[in-house]
């Protein structure tokens, strides 16, 4: 009898054994903490760009070009191939009335 219950005991080990789920695994990693962008820097200096006004006409496919409120020109097309970027020059039609 003793050989019946050592094996058993035997099977029964095994079976339990068997049985067993492996030890969970680790969690992931927790994901990294999301930081907001830093705003925009506050603009309190004059931008230069503020200084020009451009304005184009679709239907002539000219551009009015004002400076400070002066008018400097026309960019029309009629510039030389080795102005890059074209210059505004004067042109034969009066500038629009300007608002400013």
């Amino acid at each position: 009898m003793p050989i019946l219950r050592i094996s058993a005991f035997a099977v029964f080990a095994v079976a339990v054994s068997a049985c067993s789920t492996p030890p969970p695994a680790e969690p992931p990693p927790a994901p990294a903490p999301v930081v907001a962008a830093p705003p925009p820097p506050v603009q309190t200096a004059h931008s230069p760009d503020e200084d020009w006004n451009i304005f184009p006409d679709p239907t002539t496919g000219t551009i009015d070009i004002y400076h400070k409120g002066e008018y400097l020109g026309v960019i029309d097309g009629s510039e030389p191939a080795e102005q890059d970027p074209p210059l505004p020059h004067k042109s034969d039609t009066q500038p629009p009335p300007s608002d400013q």
